[in-house]
């Protein structure tokens, strides 16, 4: 799970899906335009309501030019550095998305009429315009409700989600730059907790 630069939580990401008071009946959004997700460039929308899914869309260039504000917000380490940035894009995209997916399965199945199962597929807009495919994965209801959300644990969602698929070239890239990363925080003498080079991309929710 690579999530050596990232907090655990992402406060400003995860209060895009708060809505207001009282409990949205499905299917309502899940994030909307005044968020901090979609200022920096992550869109959610339910594709289809029967079966269910939701489609998550991260705008690679969007993205990477507010990750300086997420730095300045404590939300990424300053270790994060604008050559860092420019050297794994893909490396945060994943990051952020591990972090910011439960809050979204989270805000789907509280709502009122949710359904019993939905998919979830991740995907990036490259700064050519064109989509690429992330990853994707199954959670029902019931998994959801069996978890403690007030005291949500880093990899509590990992045993219960299914059918996850992970895009082979997403994962070769996020791979790739993952060593890219350790090599450039091992020169600066980063802490020791760095991802393993092998490490795969996926969903870590």
């Amino acid at each position: 799970m690579v999530l050596a630069l990232l907090c655990l939580a992402v406060p400003g990401l995860m209060a895009a899906t708060a809505h207001a008071a009282g409990t949205p009946s499905y299917p309502t959004p899940l994030t909307d335009a005044h968020s901090t997700a979609h200022a920096w460039g992550i869109e959610t929308r339910i594709a289809s309501t029967t079966p269910c899914q939701v489609e998550m869309t991260v705008n690679q260039t969007i993205f990477m030019a507010h990750v300086p504000e997420m730095v300045q917000a404590g939300l990424l380490n300053t270790l994060v550095t604008p050559a860092l940035q420019k050297q794994a894009p893909h490396y945060l995209m994943n990051t952020v998305q591990t972090d910011v997916t439960p809050g979204f399965v989270h805000a789907l199945f509280t709502q009122n009429g949710a359904p019993a199962r939905c998919h979830f597929a991740w995907s990036y807009i490259a700064p050519d315009g064109l989509p690429h495919s992330m990853l994707g994965f199954d959670f029902t209801r019931a998994a959801h409700d069996h978890i403690d959300w007030d005291h949500l644990r880093f990899g509590d969602m990992v045993p219960t989600a299914q059918n996850t698929v992970v895009d082979p070239q997403f994962d070769t890239l996020v791979n790739q730059e993952t060593v890219d990363v350790t090599i450039a925080l091992a020169r600066d003498h980063a802490p020791g907790d760095l991802p393993p080079p092998g490490q795969a991309a996926g969903a870590r929710p």
